[in-house]
This record gives C-alpha cells, structure tokens and sequence, in this order.
C-alpha cells in the first residue's frame, strides 16, 4: 500500500507529459508539401485558380455532409412548422395560433435564419485566398456580402504547415492550413477535404517559396 501511492504519481506524471507530447506534436503539425509547376498546372478539381492586380488567388467551397443534412433538416422542419402555423395548429410563445397573421409568418421564419446560416457555412461557403508580397489575405464568405475576412502581413519568410488549431471532427482533432510570417500567425480551411488542404498549402508555399528559419508562430489574426 506504501508503494502504491508513489507508483500512481508517477503513473500520472508519465500520463501528462505524454498528452503534453502530444498535444505538442499536433500544435506543431508537418510542413505543407511543395507543389511542383506540372502539379500547380494541372490544378485541383474542387479548386479555382485566378490571376489579378490582387495577386494569385485560390477559391473552394466548403461542402460538407454535415452542412447539407442540417440545411435539409431545418428546411423540412421549417415547412411542417409553416403548414402548422396555416392551420392554426402551432403555438408560439405558449398561445396557439389559430387565426395567424403576416406577423407570426415573419417570427417563425426569423426563428430559422440563424439555423440556415449555420447550414450554409458548412455546404455552400467559400474560401477566397489571395497570395501577394505584401500579404496573406483569406476572405471565408457565407453569402456574398456576409462573412470574415482575414489578412496577415509577409516578409520575406513564409512559413506554411498543417497543423492542429482547435477544431476536432467526431472528436479527433483536425488539421488547419497555418500561415506563419513575421512572427504572425493565421490559419483556416480546418473542415476542409484533405486533399483539398493538401493542395491549398502546396499552392501558397510554392508561391512564397522557402520559410526563412527565423520565422516564429505567434497566435495572430485580424478581422477587416
């Protein structure tokens, strides 16, 4: 019994550093892969590529089942709600409905706008990436005019890797495209295909070339 105490101590100090391995490991992530000009040229079919004043820019959308389901969902549930209310067989705010006017129409749909939302920032949003010299800039829009952007400064090392930043899928964690320069950090496309990660990240590091050895990962995002 005396030594067991000891031995459960140092069972659980082993437990923690391994998790605290770990978990470094994953914040760490692996290098983004090098596209080659033949792989850069034939693209990737999920993938748009463009060339403007801007700079060189990459489009996807982010489609996921999980976005497709929870639309389908909302909008069955939001026509049987909307038939009921017709019918005068809903309730709202404990009172049932039975003569319903413009109104309650409108109440039950602003019920819904913030499930749609949520359904189209997992099936039909995009991801606009902008490579420049002068910046790094991810435009994440859910409708055209409604969404996130966010832009991060480079110098002259950039360093791009795949890496845990949070987000987890059926609780394993996933990989985030991080972008390093000037002691900065950004990173996005966390739900997205991997392949489709794979490419973006091979993309931005051909363009920006090798990361300089001085470039550090500091958390670091900006909103416009």
């Amino acid at each position: 019994m005396l030594n067991f105490i000891p031995a459960l101590g140092a069972k659980l100090v082993r437990m923690k550093e391994e998790a605290e391995a770990r978990q470094a490991a994953l914040q760490a992530g692996r290098p983004a892969k090098v596209l080659t000009e033949e792989e850069l040229a034939k693209g990737h079919p999920k993938v748009t590529s463009s060339v403007d004043f801007q700079g060189v820019g990459y489009g996807v959308r982010l489609g996921t089942w999980f976005g497709w389901i929870w639309l389908a969902f909302t909008c069955v549930h939001g026509a049987f709600m909307f038939a009921g209310l017709s019918g005068g067989t809903v309730k709202m705010n404990g009172v049932l409905i039975t003569q319903p006017h413009w109104w309650d129409f409108l109440s039950l749909s602003l019920i819904y706008v913030p499930f749609l939302l949520i359904g189209l920032a997992f099936s039909l949003a995009r991801y606009r990436v902008t490579l420049s010299d002068a910046a790094f800039v991810v435009r994440w829009r859910i409708l055209p005019y409604l969404g996130w952007t966010w832009r991060l400064p480079v110098g002259d090392g950039v360093a791009v890797t795949l890496a845990f930043r949070g987000s987890s899928d059926n609780k394993k964690p996933v990989e985030s495209i991080v972008i390093t320069s000037l002691g900065k950090e950004t990173h996005f496309g966390a739900f997205l295909p991997v392949d489709v990660k794979d490419f973006l990240a091979g993309a931005i590091r051909h363009y920006y070339g090798e990361p300089a050895d001085e470039a550090v990962s500091t958390p670091f995002i900006t909103n416009d």
